[in-house]
């Protein structure tokens, strides 16, 4: 019998970051407290299957044979009926499937992007009454809508690009370049291009591309299009640098913010490729290596010495502004775009399940935090605010009783 709590690492998923959240989940599982906690893998596939098994834990092995290797789970949504988050499984015996059960304590969303970090997930956890970590299902979801968390900045006074948001065209249909050149100069004024369209609903720059006319921006826009049902157009930031800072609730609930770091890229847009492909080593991330590598082994610049001490003050106090005016928890990466000339910043986006939980900015943060601190912090706010969400739900304490 162990005292030790057993923590549900969910990654993978419906989305077009599924290899970049296998890396991250792996991570968090080899980051926790041996002496606190057992990990427990487990791993959705592209068609949303969930499954676990040892052999999830070594990333040399994925894709992973489902057949062979992995044991199929289902989430039991009647967990607060039987007081214990759990699993439940079909296992083979001799006479026939036998029903047995996979018990946990709390689960660590690790999904990015799409069916996820959206908010859909955290509230399936929600409803089912299922500790979990990081953003509730309404911070998930607000930081998920690009468009949306900027116009929640502006409404708090914080500094952001103007955009256009354009929706899919209904089947058949197609983009009018002139009525959309037309939309880009009431949006964004007469000097227009180049301009940078993106996904209004993924991360890891998944999707993001220049356009320098409107030819280019109905292209990009075209491929925006097989990916999310709607997308923003920003003007391009001229000497364009960004900078990133994670931010989280301390064990005291004061929210802090980490290093900050400026992401180094080849190209004019940091996009997927330069994010997840360019550290590290040729061809990717490795893969059986210790958390240091995925997101971490990015080619950055940590603590850059070139911003001033108004800038860096813009950008923790804007990070925290953002972390509270959209009810966020866990680790948060919020970016900023930048010009290098004139130093204006913006606030760009919050990614509220970053890639590998932005922990290589709280080690390098003063005072640092290193990865099992975190994990481990992350995990008890989880249990609190999982706690704290719901008072009774009886209907005769709510004076709501129709049916004796």
């Amino acid at each position: 019998m162990t005292d030790k709590k057993v923590i549900a690492v969910i990654f993978g998923g419906r989305s077009v970051e599924h290899d970049v959240s296998i890396l991250t989940g792996l991570q968090f599982i080899e980051a926790l407290d041996p002496t606190l906690y057992e990990g427990l893998p487990v791993y959705v596939d592209p068609l949303g299957q969930w499954w676990t098994g040892d052999a999830l834990r070594k990333r040399s092995n994925y894709p992973v044979s489902h057949e062979t290797q992995l044991t199929q789970l289902t989430l039991d949504l009647a967990a607060t009926a039987v007081d214990q988050p759990r699993f439940i499984t079909q296992k083979k015996g001799l006479l026939g499937e036998k029903t047995e059960y996979v018990p946990f304590d709390l689960m660590v969303p690790a999904i990015h992007g799409s069916n996820g970090e959206d908010g859909t997930l955290q509230g399936l956890l929600e409803f089912a009454g299922i500790p979990f970590a990081g953003c509730r299902s309404l911070g998930a979801a607000a930081t998920m809508n690009k468009q949306f968390a900027k116009s929640v900045a502006r409404q708090r006074g914080l500094n952001v690009l103007p955009e256009l948001t354009v929706s899919k065209p209904e089947k058949g249909a197609f983009l009018d370049p002139e009525t959309l050149s037309d939309q880009l100069r009431e949006a964004l004024g007469k000097n227009t291009f180049p301009v940078i369209a993106k996904p209004s609903n993924l991360g890891s720059s998944v999707g993001v591309s220049k356009a320098d006319d409107i030819d280019g921006l109905v292209a990009a826009l075209m491929a925006i299009f097989r990916l999310d049902s709607s997308a923003i157009i920003e003007p391009f930031v001229a000497n364009l640098v960004e900078y990133n800072v994670a931010t989280r609730r301390n064990a005291d609930l004061a929210v802090e913010t980490s290093a900050i770091e400026r992401p180094l890229s080849k190209t004019e847009v940091l996009d997927f490729e330069n994010k997840y492909l360019a550290g590290g080593t040729p061809g990717g991330p490795k893969l059986d290596t210790g958390p240091s590598e995925g997101m971490a082994s990015l080619n950055r610049v940590l603590n850059p010495d070139e911003l001033s001490d108004e800038q860096e003050s813009i950008i923790r106090q804007t990070s925290v502004a953002v972390f509270e005016a959209l009810s966020l928890a866990g680790s948060v990466r919020i970016d900023f775009l930048c010009d290098s000339e004139t130093g204006e910043l913006w606030f760009n986006e919050a990614n509220t399940i970053p890639g590998s939980f932005a922990y290589f900015l709280w080690e390098a943060a003063n005072p640092g935090v290193n990865f099992l601190q975190l994990t481990n912090d992350m995990i008890n706010e989880g249990f609190r605010l999982s706690a704290d969400r719901l008072g009774s739900t009886d209907a005769a304490s709510g004076g709501a009783t129709i049916f004796a």
